[in-house]
Order: C-alpha cells, then sequence, then structure tokens
C-alpha cells in the first residue's frame, strides 16, 4: 500500500510541475511577444493595465487603445494588438448572450456554428493569470527601479530628466539640459568622447518612464518612480 501511495503521490507532483512549467512557458511566450516587437511593446503592456481591472467590452477597449499614447508608434490597429495577447493566452474573450449571461462549452455543445453565432450578442476581455504575471514581470516600475541600481551614479539625472518632462520636451530640449554634465564623462578616460543626452532618454523610453507623444513626456510609472526617488 505505501509503494501505491508513494507512486500516486509522484504522478501528482509530476502533473503539477508539467501545470507550472506550461504556465511559465505561456509567460515566456507573451514576453517574446513583447521584446520581439519594439514599436508595439508599450502599447501592449498598456492594453493590458486597461483591462487587468475588470473585464471590458472589445469595442471600448479598440476606443481606448486608439486615445492611448503608446498606440501612436504601434504598427498594428487595436483588434490585432488584442488579438495578438488573446493567442498568447494573457487575454481571454467572454462572449455573451442577449441576456448578459457567458456562452459557455456547455451551452455550445450539441450546436451549429449558425447557432452559436446566433446566442452571442457582445464579446468581452478579461484578463488571464498568465497575463497578469506577464504584468508584474514586465512592471516599468520595477524595469525603472532596475536601471536606477545599474549605474547609481546616474540616479540623480534620470530624476532631473523625470521632472524635465513632467511637461512635454523636444529632443533637443533634454540635450541642451544634459549638454557639459559631468556625468556624461562618468567611466570614461579623459580623452574619451563624452556619452551622448540620447542615451538617457534611451534608457528611460526602454524601461516604460517617458514616452514620445508629440514630444518626450512621463509615464504614469516614471512620474511614480519620480515621487520615490524625490520622497527618500
Amino acid at each position: 500500500m505505501a509503494d501505491l501511495d508513494n507512486v500516486s503521490f509522484l504522478a501528482d507532483k509530476e502533473t503539477l510541475q508539467n501545470q507550472v512549467m506550461t504556465f511559465e512557458r505561456k509567460v515566456e511566450h507573451v514576453g517574446a511577444l513583447l521584446f520581439a516587437n519594439n514599436l508595439n511593446r508599450p502599447v501592449l503592456y498598456r492594453i493590458l493595465t486597461s483591462v487587468e481591472p475588470g473585464a471590458l467590452p472589445v469595442f471600448d477597449l479598440e476606443e481606448r487603445i486608439q486615445a492611448m499614447p503608446e498606440f501612436k508608434s504601434a504598427t498594428q490597429p487595436p483588434y490585432y494588438l488584442i488579438d495578438w495577447l488573446v493567442k498568447a493566452e494573457a487575454l481571454d474573450f467572454i462572449e455573451l448572450d442577449y441576456a448578459g449571461e457567458p456562452v459557455t462549452a456547455e451551452r455550445r455543445a450539441g450546436k451549429t456554428e449558425d447557432e452559436i453565432d446566433d446566442m452571442i450578442a457582445d464579446m468581452l476581455i478579461e484578463i488571464t493569470d498568465v497575463g497578469c504575471e506577464v504584468l508584474r514581470i514586465f512592471s516599468p516600475l520595477q524595469r525603472l527601479q532596475d536601471l536606477l541600481e545599474e549605474v547609481p551614479e546616474r540616479l540623480d539625472t534620470y530624476a532631473e530628466v523625470l521632472r524635465f518632462v513632467t511637461e512635454k520636451r523636444g529632443f533637443g530640449e533634454i540635450d541642451q539640459l544634459l549638454q557639459g554634465r559631468p556625468i556624461l564623462m562618468h567611466g570614461r578616460r579623459p580623452n574619451d568622447n563624452p556619452m551622448q543626452p540620447s542615451v538617457f532618454v534611451d534608457k528611460l523610453a526602454a524601461a516604460g518612464g517617458i514616452i514620445y507623444d508629440e514630444g518626450w513626456i512621463v509615464t504614469p510609472e516614471g512620474k511614480e518612480m519620480l515621487e520615490r526617488i524625490l520622497s527618500k
């Protein structure tokens, strides 16, 4: 009997491990989607944050996407961006009938495609557990924190840029702000050329702290990080 119990335990443990690995692979797949689409990455992340508080009608979400500053750099229309995240299992569709009840697999059973189509009155989009995990892993706040800790000597300059772009600024204005700063020579030899101010802009943008919207402007996460820095 003990041996049988052990076999059962090992089987259950193996099943659990496979489930965990499957979940991890799904998260990695969404992460790969974000990394492979530099221009779409900001809006894909923002779509997930928009749905996190609760499910939204597809049409409403498409309208929200079109109004996002991040959408201006996107290469795909809203529905395709949503569909990418659905296929990657970061989002999921909820089909509703005319009474607002979900059209479940049980209710679909035995019906033709036309009959199922006739049942569906609306579709909602909700975030999945995979999508929530992606939000946690790819959080701009975490990426900004990692950036600030990467070269601590640059922290004050990053904070100054974040504060400077609480109003929209052209790159020329940021360049002028930083030109001649000693930090541009940090880690370089006396005869080396200074680091370009664009490095600060690029790194803050890649971390999700600022975004270009007819000028560089701080993101909500960048503003929160600035407040954390200033409160210390």
